[in-house]
C-alpha cells in the first residue's frame, strides 16, 4: 500500500475517540482519510480488491482462532491498507467495516462490485430475502446462507432492495428508519431492537431473526422473544423503527 509520511499532516486538536469498528486505525497506521484527526506513526491510501471466494471471514485478528466479525461474500470489495503474513486490513467498502481478510481469498478490483446481494431493487420484499434464511444457521459475524447473525441478516435483507445498512445491530439501530413508539401497531418490516439483537417483523405480531437461542433463524411472536429477553435484560426492547 502506498504510504503517506507523517510530517504531511498536523493534528491541531487531540485525538478523537473514533470507533474502531468503522475507522481503520491501529496503533500503527490509519486510513489516510483521518489523517488530522487521529495520530499515529503512520496513514496509508487503501488499494480496493474484489472477494473471489465466500464466505470470507473478516477477523478482529490476523488469525483465523480469532473472533470472526464479519463475512464478505463473492463480488464484495474490501479497502486494504496493509498486507502482511498472509492477511489484508481494512475495511468492507459496502459499510466499512474493519478487520483482517485472508489474502488469498481477494484479488485486484477490475471494476464494479458484482455482489447479488446488493440488486439495489426497491421492488425486492427486504422480507421475504430475510425468510429464506430460515433454519441457516446461527454464526457470529455470518452473512450467508450457510450462516448469519442477527444484524448480518438485516443487512443482507435490507441489501437485496437496495437500502444501505451497518453492520451491527447499535450502529443499525442509530442510522436506521424512524422511531415508532411503544403501543404503535407493528407493520410487516418494521426493526425491532434489543440489547445486542435486532429482529423483522413480518406482521403485526411475529418476527424473523437469527438468534443464538435456538441456534438457527426462525420465526417467533414478538412476545415471547420479549419476555425471554426480559427475563436477563431490561428494558427487553430497546426501540421500534420504521423504515418508510
Amino acid at each position: 500500500m502506498k504510504s503517506v509520511n507523517r510530517p504531511l499532516y498536523v493534528l491541531k486538536k487531540p485525538s478523537k475517540l473514533l470507533d474502531r469498528r468503522v475507522n481503520a486505525v491501529r496503533g500503527d497506521l490509519a486510513d489516510v482519510a483521518l489523517a488530522g484527526k487521529v495520530f499515529v506513526p503512520h496513514y496509508a491510501e487503501s488499494k480496493t480488491k474484489t472477494v473471489i471466494s465466500e464466505p470470507c471471514g473478516v477477523y478482529l485478528k490476523p488469525d483465523e482462532t480469532s473472533t470472526m466479525v464479519s463475512e464478505l461474500l463473492a463480488g464484495e470489495q474490501f479497502a486494504a491498507f496493509d498486507v502482511a503474513g498472509g492477511w489484508c486490513w481494512g475495511y468492507c467498502v459496502h459499510d466499512h467495516y474493519v478487520g483482517y481478510v485472508r489474502a488469498e481469498g481477494l484479488e485486484p478490483c477490475l471494476g464494479a462490485s458484482r455482489a447479488a446481494a446488493h440488486s439495489n431493487d426497491e421492488t425486492v420484499d427486504f422480507v421475504d430475502t430475510a425468510l429464506s434464511y430460515l433454519d441457516t444457521p446461527y454464526v457470529w459475524g455470518g452473512r450467508s446462507h450457510k450462516g448469519i447473525d442477527c444484524s448480518g441478516l438485516v443487512q443482507v435483507a435490507l441489501a437485496s432492495a437496495g437500502i444501505k445498512a451497518p453492520r451491527d445491530a447499535d450502529l443499525q439501530m442509530a442510522a436506521l428508519g424512524h422511531e415508532i413508539s411503544a403501543g404503535t401497531a407493528l407493520k410487516r418490516g418494521d426493526l425491532i431492537f434489543f440489547p445486542g439483537h435486532v429482529g423483522i417483523m413480518i406482521n403485526d405480531t411475529d418476527m424473523v431473526h437469527a438468534t443464538g437461542f435456538h441456534h438457527k433463524t426462525v420465526v417467533e411472536p414478538l412476545a415471547i422473544v420479549e419476555a425471554r429477553i426480559s427475563e436477563k435484560r431490561q428494558p427487553a426492547i430497546l426501540a421500534w423503527k420504521r423504515l418508510k
